[in-house]
């Protein structure tokens, strides 16, 4: 385990949280961070061809503490969920498609993220839950600088529909304490019909292995909320 807690606060001191938002903010001209991997202009508007139909600002649905976590996460408070809209696989069977398949949010920029942050923490979270993040990574390590430097404090959740780039999960190392992945289907058939991602299976189950390598098994504190 980190000698810090959340992780993060030990990047933050050195520099290296910084650095890290500014190579995934870089990465958005040329958008390979999820497995998409569209190649698109992210920092162009309208970001033509980029499948997650997100540009340079993360559109986020809500942001409020959330009681429907299992209990390792929402605990008696909460977990401080923000919710992004436009997810990378928009799944047919996907119970939130109007989150997942319409942009029905608004578009934030990283002083904003931050403090939706900052008011979950106040509310009395027991953690930061983003909800399909993988399209939206350089937008979360820009502001997570910001909120950092203003007092956060709460772990991070990572939860994601699985379909990330291992590649881009490197860079989340030491970031987030907690990753929940929601491993959908095996079968690559079933995945490219209801996905339209064949490669669905093999990309998710890398994923699996790398969150694993970075932060081991499930660990809870003595209230029996989730740690790491």
């Amino acid at each position: 385990m980190s000698a810090e807690f959340p992780s993060y606060l030990a990047l933050w001191r050195t520099g290296q949280l910084q650095q890290r938002a500014e190579q995934a903010l870089a990465a958005l001209s040329d958008c390979a961070l999820c497995a998409r991997q569209c190649h698109a202009n992210r920092l162009s508007e309208p970001p033509n061809g980029a499948f997650c139909r997100t540009g340079r600002l993360a559109i986020v649905s809500s942001a409020f503490p959330h009681h429907g976590e299992e209990y390792c996460l929402r605990g008696h408070n909460g977990s401080g969920t923000i919710f992004f809209c436009n997810c990378n696989l928009r799944c047919v069977f996907c119970q939130n498609f109007d989150i997942s398949w319409e942009a029905c949010g608004r578009p934030v920029d990283a002083q904003t993220l931050a403090r939706m942050m900052l008011r979950l923490q106040q509310a009395g979270c027991h953690n930061i839950n983003f909800v399909t993040p993988s399209h939206v990574v350089a937008q979360i390590l820009e502001a997570l600088v910001i909120a950092v430097e203003q007092g956060l404090r709460l772990p991070l959740v990572y939860n994601t529909g699985g379909y990330d780039r291992v590649e881009t999960l490197r860079l989340l190392e030491g970031v987030f304490d907690i990753y929940m992945p929601d491993l959908k289907l095996l079968d690559p058939a079933a995945a490219k019909q209801y996905m339209n991602a064949e490669d669905y299976p093999q990309v998710a189950c890398d994923a699996l292995r790398e969150m694993h390598r970075q932060v081991g098994v499930l660990e809870l504190d003595s209230s029996g909320l989730a740690r790491r």
